[in-house]
């Protein structure tokens, strides 16, 4: 409880500056007051709902990819209550916890692979971030931007380049887990055997080797994750399109987008807070003196409206399968114990799950 309440302090207390410091000006009201196109920001929510459920088919395929038996159907229904819990955030359940042990308690004995396909999903996920703003910030001239200060255009020039360094990182992190005998290596076989977690993490390893014999599938959920990436970007421009006043190109949306989405990737409630902070200070970075100061603070509250809107459906998910959800949150609940007599039982609380957390993140 305690942690969930920081969290959501942490949040409230950043959107609350924003909200202040848009209050001092002007043209923020003046942008409130005047009409909007109203057609234009159904497309954007177009785009926004279309990158949610291409999230949920692209876990569903690194799940089927693994043989575990697994509808399309069901990974809606956790995709979208997911979504709806990344925002409530109860403690440490998150979308991606709350994903994971609902295929421990279908499958128990398939526990480690469960969650090697949470942790796979968010980190191609979040390098698919990473990689379309790298390649957008190549394309894009930002030096034939017209800004209203180029010192700003010069920090966000600086955050690209960080951003393009760890890009190249992970390419090559994820290059080396394909390296003939990496993960035969003696390394592993000293992890295996560990007291009590070294059965678990074997099944892990085997997991994420069934994943590097498919290069192909990796391949998929990447451009896959491109294409969701791609379509909030989309999204967020459509929704400057809708409001009044200029925007910057879409080119250039490509570049700051996903830098303001990895902020939202933040282990806060739905990420809320960082991202709008983050888009806010990067929208006027590379804005012209014709758009409102704080525009960008303004489309980044009406892509939260939009999210919180798709994650109304994970409501209705809930309603009708309260009894379960409300399973699932017991067991993933971190401080209940295991009991090793209760360990190959579907209702069990498997701590693994729960140590997964932190390496899947949140959000996004």
């Amino acid at each position: 409880m305690l942690l969930s309440v920081l969290k959501y302090g942490i949040s409230l207390s950043i959107l609350g500056y924003l909200f202040y410091k848009a209050s001092q000006d002007q043209s923020f009201e003046d942008l409130m007051q005047q009409p909007k196109n109203w057609g234009l920001l159904v497309v954007a929510f177009g785009f926004a709902l279309g990158a949610v459920l291409l999230t949920t088919v692209r876990w569903y395929l690194l799940v089927r990819s693994l043989h575990i038996p697994f509808t399309l159907r069901d990974s809606f229904r956790l995709g979208f209550v997911g979504y709806l819990f990344n925002f409530l955030s109860l403690g440490v359940v998150g979308g991606d916890l709350l994903k994971a042990v609902f295929l421990a308690r279908q499958q128990p004995q398939r526990r480690p692979e469960a969650i090697a396909s949470v942790i796979v999903d968010r980190v191609l996920g979040l390098y698919a971030l990473f990689l379309l703003a790298a390649v957008a910030f190549l394309s894009v001239d930002l030096e034939a931007t017209a800004v209203r200060d180029p010192r700003q255009l010069e920090f966000i020039q600086l955050i690209c380049r960080v951003t393009f360094g760890f890009t190249v990182a992970g390419a090559v992190g994820l290059g080396i887990l394909f390296l003939p005998g990496f993960t035969t290596a003696p390394f592993w076989d000293l992890l295996v055997h560990l007291p009590k977690i070294g059965p678990t993490l074997e099944r892990l390893i085997g997991a994420l080797r069934m994943y590097r014999r498919q290069p192909g599938l990796l391949l998929l959920v990447l451009l896959i994750s491109l294409v969701t990436h791609a379509m909030f970007v989309m999204s967020i421009y459509m929704i400057a399109r809708g409001l009044p006043g200029d925007e910057p190109t879409l080119a250039t949306h490509f570049v700051i987008v996903p830098i303001a989405n990895v902020a939202g990737a933040v282990p806060l409630p739905g990420g809320m807070g960082p991202f709008e902070y983050t888009l806010d200070m990067l929208y006027r970075g590379v804005s012209s003196a014709a758009v409102a100061p704080r525009q960008g603070f303004v489309i980044a509250m009406a892509f939260r409206v939009i999210t919180l809107i798709i994650a109304m459906v994970g409501v209705v998910y809930y309603l009708t399968s309260r009894r379960e959800v409300s399973q699932l949150l017991k067991d993933a609940d971190p401080g209940a114990a295991l009991d090793e007599t209760d360990a190959e039982t579907p209702t069990e609380r498997p701590r693994e799950v729960a140590a997964a957390q932190s390496q899947a993140g949140e959000g996004r």
